[in-house]
């Protein structure tokens, strides 16, 4: 029997019982400043929540899909990219069961909260997901958390280390960057690590 975890009802029970402390109420200031940075391509926003990220992205001239498989996420997003008046390509699909003409499309993956959301037994899957899905030479910008938290305390969220990442990546990906961002939130603030992988 599948982990309740990974199926959609699970979450859709958290947001609607108010169970979704992951949702910030709006943009994530790190994207922000990565989404005026890096140059304009296709971004795919997995696990994109209620869209903050993915409108951000849109604003600032990305081409952006997003991804998620709950219907009040993709409400969301719907109604926050038509309230900025950007457009963003929105795809209602478990990301472990993408179609095959989604692969090679893309020239970043933006991963926030998503990685913790998902059972640890999947993240070998959630590597080969995330390198299908880009292009040669794209690269993957994950703001990944909580460092703080051990695994075996469960989850959702799991708990992440570097030293776990850098092992998953290590292998299919070139480390571009590394970085404890200064403008996470507050709360988030040193348990959370930036990491931007490009695809070998």
């Amino acid at each position: 029997m599948d982990d309740p975890v990974n199926t959609p009802e699970f979450w859709e029970a958290c947001y609607e019982s108010e169970m979704d402390g992951w949702d910030l109420g709006g943009p994530t200031p790190v994207f922000q400043r990565l989404a005026s940075e890096l140059p304009k391509g296709r971004i795919c926003v997995i696990g994109c929540g209620r869209g903050y990220d993915a409108v951000t992205f849109a604003k600032s001239g990305f081409d952006v899909t997003a991804i998620d498989f709950t219907d009040n996420a993709i409400s969301a997003t719907k109604l926050n990219a038509e309230k900025a008046n950007v457009n963003v390509n929105l795809i209602q699909e478990d990301i472990f069961n993408l179609p095959d003409n989604l692969h090679f499309s893309f020239d970043y993956i933006m991963e926030y909260t998503c990685f913790c959301a998902i059972s640890p037994l999947r993240r070998f899957e959630y590597d080969r997901v995330v390198w299908q899905l880009l292009k040669p030479g794209g690269k993957l910008l994950g703001l990944f958390l909580p460092l703080d938290k051990e695994l075996d305390e469960g989850g959702p969220p799991w708990g992440v280390t570097k030293s776990e990442l850098h092992d998953l990546f290590g292998l299919h990906w070139k480390l571009v960057s590394e970085e404890m961002p200064k403008d996470s939130i507050s709360k988030r603030l040193d348990r959370e690590t930036l990491m931007i992988w490009e695809k070998k």
